[in-house]
């Protein structure tokens, strides 16, 4: 198995430098062949950040293309059930993509709730505020 760093996951999904993207297609179509591509939370995490943040993306724009990596067949997906929870979290609340996966993560831990300040969060029962 073989991880990807962010800035490779991005380069599959957003054309942004041609070169790279071709680099990544061909990257990923090798080492499939043999062995899969594994897409951490982390990675998962900051690909969203960077779409919404760093490459101005609509939020429409953002849940396309998660949709599309949560359906990639070449990619395997560290906790893709939270992921698909999160993804439905954050299409109709308010808070941040990464929010919603740390409480699919923490909730398939056994976790209860996740307990926080941020106010966006607490449109989800998957949060407890902070008394």
């Amino acid at each position: 198995m073989i991880g990807l760093d962010t800035n490779v996951l991005l380069r599959l999904f957003i054309e942004d430098d041609l070169a790279q993207c071709e680099r990544a297609r061909r990257f990923v179509e090798a080492a499939t062949k043999n062995d899969v591509c594994f897409v951490n939370p982390i990675v998962f995490a900051e690909f969203v950040w960077t779409l919404a943040r760093r490459m101005k993306r609509t939020k429409a724009e953002v849940v396309t293309l998660i949709e599309q990596l949560l359906l990639a067949d070449d990619l395997e997906i560290s906790h893709h059930a939270a992921a698909s929870r999160a993804l439905s979290a954050f299409r109709i609340g308010g808070a941040d993509f990464a929010d919603y996966f740390l409480a699919g993560i923490n909730e398939d831990q056994g976790c209860s709730s996740t307990a926080t300040f941020d106010g966006d969060a607490l449109d989800s029962k998957s949060f407890s505020p902070v008394p």
